[in-house]
């Protein structure tokens, strides 16, 4: 009987701790996946904020080995001025670009409302927010010494300079050397070694 009592007793021990077991696993998978689907939103704002950062720092490289006509400037020092057409998608990274120097020339940023405000501009960033008026835009800006920049699909293909693109979670860029020439710029080779090129009208 005493054998017997022990077992009933082991047995009982052996289910509260299976049911110990089987909860603490239940809440720990709970607790998972609300945290992760908390977080969601949180890590693709994080990964969109790092994006533009990413963009913005392009943008900068980018002045660095474009040479510009010399009417394009004022004066030998005058500021090289990177503009945004449409929603800044930037935030400060963008911003915090301001005073750097690309040769001679300190880095100023401003938005536009419109193209017609873009005379000034030597780089402009033609957010997604403007891909209705893409064609309409490059083909105001086309013709004039800027750099046109966006991220919208197939940007080069309908007549802009530079696109962003993202492969395999890694930024990548084509350039469009019928545009380069339209525009009258000079891209540098070492530039165009690490894009893939393309040499399009964009029906233009």
């Amino acid at each position: 009987m005493v054998v017997l009592g022990r077992c009933r007793r082991t047995l009982v021990c052996c289910l509260f701790l299976f049911l110990f077991l089987f909860l603490f696993l239940f809440l720990f998978l709970f607790l998972f996946l609300f945290l992760a689907l908390a977080g969601w939103p949180l890590t693709t704002s994080a990964l969109s904020a790092d994006e533009y950062a990413i963009k913005a720092a392009y943008l900068y490289n980018f002045a660095k080995f474009v040479e510009w006509p010399p009417t394009a400037f004022a004066t030998p020092d005058d500021s090289l001025l990177i503009c945004v057409i449409g929603n800044n998608p930037f935030g400060d990274a963008l911003t915090n670009l301001r005073g750097k120097l690309v040769g001679h020339h300190p880095v100023t940023v401003q938005e536009l409302s419109s193209p017609a405000d873009a005379p000034g501009c030597h780089i402009v960033f033609i957010a997604r927010s403007q891909q209705l008026r893409l064609k309409s835009l490059l083909t105001t800006l086309g013709s004039r010494p800027i750099l046109t920049v966006s991220d919208i699909e197939n940007f080069t293909q309908v007549g802009g300079i530079i696109g962003l693109t993202e492969v395999e979670q890694r930024i990548q860029f084509v350039i469009n050397t019928a545009a380069v020439r339209r525009a009258g710029l000079t891209v540098s080779s070492q530039l165009l070694k690490l894009a893939t090129v393309i040499d399009g009208n964009g029906g233009l």
